[in-house]
């Protein structure tokens, strides 16, 4: 099936895995479907709306949402671009093996990756108005020419490159003391980070907005520009800094939404509920509304909880019930955190919350398969992970299962959440240390090499071949640069051909080619 919006392959998904649109819901629509109305009352801490959202759903919801550049009044929209055009779909139906039953295959008792996209940019407001252009007395004709061009060309929208901002900070430094020529540089600087931004060159974009706090000290429109880029780039702490300093100037919902983003993400919930709540008395929005449901969800989920806190995890866990296993746990994430910050020569900057629930609590939360044994949710970058009936010894499952859901987190960090699903499942089947040669009999190999396992089981153990075929062309470390270069640039294809020297499509198809001459029948 081809997606109706955008056209890419999804065929057995719930959503595209391309735009991110949930085929049910634009079928609703275009049938005439009502949909669910979004309640238009903010909830408080004491509930959330009363519409539930799957777990897909929310996650595309948000997605769209966050996503999409708003158009403010003013002289310009300084929206971000880009999010990943590469989403988590959720895993397909319990398996459907088409081959005989000597190569059935098992599906791996792994966690998956959560279809929600990870934190996304949020749209900065465009500057002020610039002031009327200065009187004759103060620039010459071919200045006052240059400053009325570059004044239209902001009124336009029109791209800032170099040369643009060159020419309005040279005019500027001949006339320091213009207040219109320092809204005009203001402007042309905001803009031409915008479309650094665009472009992911993410250091050039922050370069530009600072130096509009030098011309203007007192910028909004940079400092929600700052807050946008740390968000999209997962610098949470200063995420929280800029939209703090934004809101030194005075309340405004953009700057709480973000500053209840980046407090999630550092697993401060309670401190983003009051941000998101304080967004929602300033404007109705529905993605800080939907924002303010998850989080208060996952409070309500966690109530009661002991909590213990290492370097580089958040655990939670019903005390006195699973404390020892809830310390066994600590041990064995603080060693895989090590190993995979060599494998992966990156370390996230933030601790990684893992929540430990009963059986129906964590299904109950996590919204999560029934053949899950844990669950990575790229939205608020929490691992939770179902732990009833376990001693204080881990089993060698669950600490495939935490190594496994820990090398999400890493992928999703490392590729700013770019990295695809075949990429996010096979390296985390690979650090838990599965090998497709040994995971299954020669039959079954035959049978996956054929295209005769569908379902879970194909897709689970195709991306481990794959990883295994990426890993034996350029090792680790081309592993490593295609996740940064996705994260770099946004783009998987571009990724690809970078590090492989062909787009994702074409290397998959290479390797199907390679595994099936040297599998199949």
């Amino acid at each position: 099936m081809l997606c109706p919006r955008c056209g890419h392959e999804a065929e057995g998904l719930p959503a595209c895995p391309r735009c991110g649109v949930v085929f049910a819901k634009l079928q609703a629509r275009a049938n005439g479907a009502p949909t669910t109305p979004i309640p238009k009352t903010p909830p408080r801490s004491g509930g959330i709306p009363a519409r539930r959202l799957s777990a897909a759903d929310e996650g595309h919801s948000l997605v769209r949402r966050l996503g999409l550049p708003v158009l403010v009044a003013g002289l310009l929209a300084a929206g971000l671009v880009g999010l990943s055009d590469d989403l988590f779909p959720p895993p397909p139906p319990p398996p459907r093996v088409a081959s005989p039953p000597s190569t059935a295959v098992r599906v791996p008792a792994a966690g998956v990756a959560s279809a929600a996209l990870p934190a996304s940019p949020m749209p900065a407001s465009p500057p002020p108005a610039l002031l009327e252009a200065p009187g004759p007395s103060v620039l010459d004709p071919a200045e006052r020419d240059r400053a009325e061009i570059l004044a239209k060309a902001v009124k336009a929208r029109s791209p800032m490159g170099a040369r643009e901002v060159a020419e309005a900070l040279a005019l500027l430094d001949r006339h320091p003391d213009d207040l219109g020529l320092r809204r005009l540089a203001e402007a042309v600087l905001v803009l031409a980070a915008d479309a650094e931004r665009a472009a992911r060159r993410y250091p050039a974009a922050e370069d530009l907005l600072r130096r509009v706090l030098k011309v203007l000290p007192g910028s909004r429109p940079a400092r929600m520009g700052l807050t946008s880029l740390f968000l999209e780039t997962g610098d949470w702490s200063a995420a929280e800094a800029m939209a703090r300093d934004l809101l030194a100037q005075g309340p405004d919902a953009f700057a709480y939404r973000g500053l209840g983003q980046a407090l999630m993400r550092q697993d401060r919930n309670r401190e983003a509920v009051e941000a998101l709540e304080a967004s929602l008395a300033l404007a109705d929005d529905p993605t800080a509304r939907e924002m303010l449901a998850h989080v208060t969800k996952g409070l309500r989920d966690e109530r009661g909880m002991t909590e213990k806190q290492l370097a580089h995890f958040n655990v939670r866990y019903d005390g006195g019930e699973h404390e020892d296993v809830g310390r066994e746990i600590l041990r064995a994430l603080d060693r895989h955190h090590a190993t995979l910050t060599t494998v992966f020569d990156h370390r996230p900057a933030a601790a990684i919350p893992v929540i430990l629930f009963s059986q129906q609590d964590y299904y109950d939360a996590a919204g999560a398969p029934r053949w899950s044994g844990g669950v990575f949710n790229h939205f608020d970058g929490r691992i939770r992970i179902p732990i009833r009936g376990l001693t204080s010894s881990l089993s060698p499952d669950m600490d495939g299962v935490l190594v496994h859901e820990v090398t999400h987190a890493f992928i999703a960090d490392l590729s700013r959440g770019v990295g695809p699903r075949d990429i996010q499942e096979g390296m985390a089947q690979y650090m838990e240390g599965k090998r497709i040669a040994s995971a299954l009999s020669a039959e079954q190999l035959r049978g996956l090499a054929d295209g005769r396992v569908g379902g879970v089981s194909g897709f689970y153990f195709g991306a481990l071949a794959f990883v295994e075929h990426l890993l034996g062309q350029r090792g680790q470390g081309g592993m490593n640069d295609l996740l940064r270069a996705m994260g770099e640039t946004g783009d998987v294809d571009a990724a690809f051909r970078q590090v492989y020297g062909q787009d994702h499509a074409t290397a998959m198809r290479a390797f199907q080619q390679r595994f099936r001459s040297q599998y199949g029948s």
